[in-house]
């Protein structure tokens, strides 16, 4: 193996474990969430914070792409559920007779 090769691996190595052990990308996308939901569009922290999220959406897909489309279709049957049309009561003005009990 080449040195240069063998250094390049070495240093993606520490990089990933120094990484790892920090969670950068966790708080660098938790920010990046916070500025997307309480800056508004004109903001230059918005926009920096718009192509991390991308990033990070892009990598989800990649990393774990069943995952993300089994939570697509669960989300899109829920809301299919919840748009379900439901049974509203009505106002039975005879409830108390058919009560069975005494009426104050």
């Amino acid at each position: 193996m080449k040195p240069a090769l063998a250094l390049a691996l070495a240093a993606c190595a520490a990089a990933g474990y120094v990484t790892g052990r920090l969670r950068l990308e966790d708080r660098l996308v938790d920010w990046a969430d916070d500025q997307l939901t309480e800056r508004p569009a004109r903001s230059p922290r918005y926009w920096l914070a718009v192509p991390i999220v991308l990033a990070a959406v892009a990598a989800l897909w990649t990393i774990h792409p069943r995952r993300t489309r089994a939570n697509y279709r669960a989300n899109k049957a829920a809301r299919d559920r919840r748009s379900a049309p439901v049974a509203v009561p009505r106002y039975d003005p005879e409830w108390a007779a058919r009560r069975g009990g005494p009426s104050t």
